[in-house]
């Protein structure tokens, strides 16, 4: 079938895909909420158990258990990435209930991340007429990645250095466009243990905490350097208790954002080499960049070729972005192993009471991805290569 009338068939089972994502978008999974993300994980099991696909639930404690799903036994794998988790609590949907207005579909997490289960459902359905003799399909859905995949990453690295190629299904931007790189994330917390007194009758008895940790976030502010997209924001600050009394404690949190991992290295030195002004406090520093950037490789701008080239066949002319955002695809790109992300729904207002997709997107970026992964498989595009 031509990839032209596979998009028109796509688009046939609007209604279909509605149901479905409806589904999906209906059970909360809130990143902190384990019994949530578990039940989305066995309605998912459910759902695809109609395919020929083995589905493995990888069991957690502290938060929702991981899936992965596996169709073909070949020794080459295509790592599709998605989660199970939403950044919305128990609850949300009461006040922001499914819903469907002319060409868009709302609710919360419709966009991230729970329309690419319906992607994968349709092409779940479209790749039994491939021969997978030499591939295996994987799906890895993480229950962490919107708090930073802090137990999630040990696996979506394994799969990903077992892979040939990785291919996340975060959402597009908000225009459409493929994700190539992302910048990596950090979060640092100044804490400052100083001493109290009282303002007006012996303030030379105290040492303030506040004014310590000003003079700390005076120190960090230069650590910008925007020529290299490197970024930090300090979003949260708190301390003291009364106006008339010297506070001894102050802390602030501050956001980090790198391009390159040696902007990385420069960041976390810096952090740990700042000192007291005031020697009579006590500065206590903890955090990381915790989340790598995805750097743009030649292997990744030929993958972004290749899915250029496919998505003119659908008439779509597809663009690449930088965004300032991580997902699991930094850490897979960590392994080696080519990353493109975004390839997943597009809309807007992510994360937000306004989230939506644009439902043609549902059938179009499913087009998109099989046209990807079926070029993969014809033309045997990593040859010999197994990792």
């Amino acid at each position: 079938m031509e990839l032209f009338d596979l998009l028109a068939r796509l688009h046939s089972k609007r209604e279909e895909s509605l149901r479905l994502l409806q589904g999906f978008v209906e059970l909360e999974s809130f990143s902190h909420d384990k019994a949530g993300v578990d039940q989305l994980g066995k309605h998912l099991v459910e759902v695809f158990s109609s395919f020929p696909v083995q589905a493995e639930c990888i069991k957690e404690e502290t938060v929702g258990n991981h899936l992965r799903f596996q169709l073909g036994e070949g020794k080459k794998q295509i790592l599709l990435i998605g989660h199970l988790d939403t950044v919305y609590p128990r609850g949300t949907l009461e006040r922001m209930p499914f819903q469907v207005d002319g060409n868009q579909a709302k609710g919360p997490g419709v966009i991230d991340i729970k329309g690419s289960y319906v992607m994968v459902y349709h092409l779940f359905e479209l790749i039994a007429d491939l021969d997978l003799d030499d591939y295996q399909i994987v799906w890895l859905l993480t229950s962490d990645e919107e708090i930073g995949s802090p137990n999630g990453k040990k696996i979506v690295k394994e799969e990903a250095a077992r892979s040939q190629v990785v291919l996340v299904l975060e959402p597009a931007t908000d225009r459409g466009a493929l994700k190539t790189a992302r910048k990596g994330s950090g979060k640092f917390t100044l804490e400052v243990k100083g001493i109290s007194a009282h303002a007006g009758l012996n303030p030379e008895d105290g040492a303030n905490a506040i004014e310590e940790l000003a003079y700390q976030i005076t120190k960090i502010v230069p650590l910008a350097d925007h020529s290299k997209g490197t970024t930090l924001n300090t979003g949260e600050i708190s301390g003291g208790q009364l106006f008339n009394v010297v506070p001894n404690y102050g802390s602030a949190i501050i956001d980090v954002r790198v391009s390159e991992l040696s902007e990385a290295v420069r960041i976390e030195t810096a952090f740990r080499e700042l000192t007291v002004r005031n020697p009579r406090t006590q500065l206590h520093i903890t955090g990381s960049v915790y989340r790598p950037p995805l750097v743009k490789t030649e292997e990744t701008n030929q993958l972004f070729q290749l899915t250029q080239e496919i998505g003119r066949l659908l008439g779509i002319e597809l663009e690449e972005a930088m965004v300032g955002g991580g997902s699991d695809g930094n850490f897979a790109a960590e392994t080696g192993t080519p990353v493109l992300d975004g390839l997943g729904v597009f809309g807007g207002g992510a994360h937000s009471p306004e989230e939506f997709l644009w439902i043609d997107s549902l059938a179009e970026r499913t087009a998109l991805l099989y046209g990807l992964i079926s070029t993969f498989i014809q033309r045997d595009y990593f040859g010999g290569d197994v990792r």
